[in-house]
């Protein structure tokens, strides 16, 4: 082997390259989480935990600026890489200070600490909601307060992940006109309110997701217990966000380190599915996070949903009725209620402002001694049945009730029945008398148990009534589900009917009269009934009791020309929404409602669709009619347009009609929203191209992420 000598000069540069490679390796080799970091508060008079990674080797001393002449010597554990000191933290105050970290090849220092107040919020979208995304009610005056350099801001990014982690992305920053625009607006407002009323500098870490349930923050072990046995077979073996513990994973578990006041949570709108749980499972989530932070102590204030038009009747009442039951389960809790700043049109209510100050109301009283405001409006406490009447005592009503806007509305009561009929109801005081005619001997009695009740009853402090309910009778029965078989040769429909539920049996009729415990047939499963075009299907649910479901579900079969004819589908429906009945989704008469959840409804993610019928023969067309869900709360969004073509052998078609459709500029709710376009033109094919407006628009909080576009029936006249 021949080696080369180098010249001395050569030789010299080679050596000082590899020391600084040397150097740059272990100053790497240093490293901070990152909720660890210049511009960040910590909790005041407590303690951090303060640790990060460094190689084994590395001797390394953190010093801290308002403890000087202390020394905290740390070394990584050499299985592990890291290092901890445990670091009292001193009064607030609005003293910058810094923390130096010796050692290594290059000293660390984070700078601009302040200690005040933390709070960790959290939730899905009206937690996450940022004023960038548009449609929030914030005045000008408000946008200039936001500069405040005594208001830090953590975001964590999304991150759905199956282990827990250790770190996250982010950054801590001051609160300025820019970056409260990208930060949650309900925890900006609260954080606002205790900067305004404290006067102390206050940090607000928001870790929160648009869409997802509250077991996905919650410990995946939670699930392998009795008490939620069974929730997490609901979930695809695959990591997403929905997932029992994916998001505590990514998005909580980094955050652990350090020391809170305590938890801002607003979610539940995910959870109208399982509403029966929810009082269970928002307390093991309390519990959860308290035991991660270190204090079983900790505040926990969250907000109730606000009303809003879900697919399910009384979904939406469940959940708030669960929140309120979660109140007297979890201890230091405090629930927000927003029924009267809310919108029934839109799962996103434009106020976020008023809802950070009713959740800041709760920790000024609470937590920091402000004990003249108020934080509650009544909340049921008794009710006590005299005379044909009910009535009806509250909490937080100690200076008497008020009905705004006219007469007391929202309450209901029933009999033995089981049949709640709408009742009047007066103030006495303190207390709500109801009675109702048609119940003589009440029973129960249900206050804003609807999913779009706006109640009007509030306390004399000004804040609203929570919904309630006195019984335990099944209030939330699911939509029946009815699958197309086969289209006869007459018109009619052979329909299997279904509750998605073995414990519910479903009683049918198709004569027009209405199923009861004792008339009508029972549907079975995997067996098909015949319907007439024309004709009525009505059905009603029953339980494992016997228990009838409080409605009947009543449809009929739309009959145009293009019923029951296949259609020829390009692209294929996305694999989770192919359409109840297939290739027969869009001409089996049968039409989807505004629930995204509901089968009958084909999804295109992203991509445009064509459908091509054929009606058997040459046929005078007048009309060509689709309908889509727009959803966009859901991601679901109308086309941008649509286009009819027609052909006389399926082969050469021509454009008679399109029509182009506007785009929502907002959140709205779910709505169906029919395209009606003229042909009139004989043909025997017929083509609707729907154009799909391919991914979320700028003010979406899915901005660039594919939309999804959802078809039911086509009408051809």
């Amino acid at each position: 082997m021949i080696m080369r000598l180098l010249p001395a000069f050569s030789l010299r540069k080679t050596l000082i390259a590899i020391f600084t490679l040397f150097a740059f390796a272990a100053r790497a080799d240093l490293r901070l989480p990152a909720i660890f970091g210049s511009h960040m508060v910590l909790q005041q008079n407590s303690e951090l935990h303060f640790w990060g990674w460094a190689a084994p080797e590395d001797q390394l001393t953190v010093l801290c600026s308002w403890l000087p002449g202390q020394e905290f010597p740390v070394r990584a554990d050499r299985s592990t890489l890291r290092w901890s000191a445990n670091i009292p933290t001193p009064s607030a105050s609005f003293q910058q200070h810094s923390i130096t970290i010796k050692g290594g090849w290059a000293d660390v220092v984070l700078d601009d600490i302040l200690f005040g107040e933390v709070w960790v919020c959290s939730g899905q979208s009206n937690m996450e909601w940022q004023p960038s995304w548009g449609h929030l009610d914030i005045t000008e005056a408000q946008y200039e307060a936001a500069n405040d350099t005594l208001l830090r801001l953590f975001g964590v990014p999304r991150m759905s992940v199956p282990d827990p982690q250790s770190d996250c992305r982010g950054e801590w920053k001051s609160s300025t006109r820019e970056n409260m625009q990208h930060f949650s607006a309900v925890a900006y407002f609260f954080g606002r309110e205790l900067r305004d009323r404290l006067g102390i500098p206050v940090g607000l870490i928001n870790t929160s997701w648009g869409g997802t349930p509250v077991e996905s923050w919650m410990h995946e072990a939670d699930f392998q217990t009795n008490a939620f046995q069974g929730v997490i077979d609901q979930y695809h073996p695959v990591w997403n966000y929905g997932r029992p513990g994916s998001l505590w994973n990514g998005m909580v578990a980094p955050l652990t380190a350090l020391k809170v006041k305590g938890f801002l949570w607003y979610q539940g709108e995910t959870n109208t599915y399982n509403s029966h749980l929810y009082a269970r499972l928002l307390e093991q989530l309390a519990a959860d996070w308290r035991q991660d932070f270190g204090d079983p102590n900790l505040a926990f204030y969250y907000v109730q949903i606000a009303p809003w038009r879900y697919g399910t009747p009384r979904q939406g009442a469940a959940v708030r009725d669960q929140q309120r039951i979660a109140l007297g389960k979890i201890p230091r809790s405090g629930m927000v209620v927003v029924s009267d700043i809310g919108d029934i049109e839109d799962i996103h209510p434009a106020n976020k402002t008023d809802v950070g100050k009713r959740i800041a109301a709760w920790a000024l009283n609470q937590l920091y001694g402000v004990r003249d405001i108020p934080v509650s409006g009544p909340l049921y406490r008794e009710h006590r049945i005299e005379n044909g009447r009910v009535r009806v005592l509250f909490d937080y009503a100690e200076n008497g009730l008020v009905a705004k806007g006219g007469d007391l509305k929202c309450f209901e009561i029933s009999g033995a029945d089981r049949h709640f009929y709408p009742a009047k109801a007066i103030i006495e005081k303190d207390a709500v008398i109801v009675s109702a005619p048609e119940v003589p001997q009440p029973v129960a009695l249900r206050f804003a148990f609807e999913n779009t009740s706006e109640p009007n009853l509030f306390n004399a402090e000004g804040l609203p009534a929570s919904c309630f309910r006195t019984d335990d009778w099944p209030a939330v029965w699911p939509n029946a589900g009815f699958n197309v078989k086969k289209i006869l040769e007459n018109g009619d429909a052979l329909v299997e009917i279904s509750s998605g539920s073995d414990a519910i049996r479903v009683r049918y009729t198709t004569d027009g009269s209405e199923p009861s415990e004792t008339t009508g047939e029972w549907a079975q499963p995997g067996k098909a009934v015949q319907i007439a075009r024309g004709k009525a299907l009505k059905t009603r649910m029953f339980n494992s009791e016997g228990v009838p479901a409080d409605r009947v579900e009543s449809f009929h079969l739309e009959a145009h020309l293009a019923s029951g004819r296949a259609v020829e589908i390009v692209p294929a429906p996305g694999a989770k929404y192919p359409g109840s009945s297939g290739n027969l989704t869009l001409t089996d008469g049968l039409l989807a409602n505004a629930d995204a959840h509901d089968a009958a409804w084909q999804g295109y993610e992203g991509d445009d669709a064509q459908w091509t019928i054929d009606l058997g023969e040459k046929k005078r067309v007048e009309t060509v009619n689709a309908g889509f869900l727009v959803a966009t709360a859901q991601w679901v969004f109308p086309p941008d347009s649509l286009t009819v073509s027609v052909s006389d052998d399926g082969k050469d078609f021509r454009e008679v009609a399109r029509v182009a459709e506007p785009q929502p500029t907002r959140h709205l709710s779910n709505f169906i929203r029919r395209l009606e376009v003229k042909v009139d033109k004989k043909a025997r094919f017929v083509r609707i191209s729907a154009k799909n407006i391919g991914v979320c628009p700028d003010w979406h909080q899915g901005k660039g992420q594919k939309a999804w576009m959802f078809a039911d029936e086509v009408m051809v006249r």
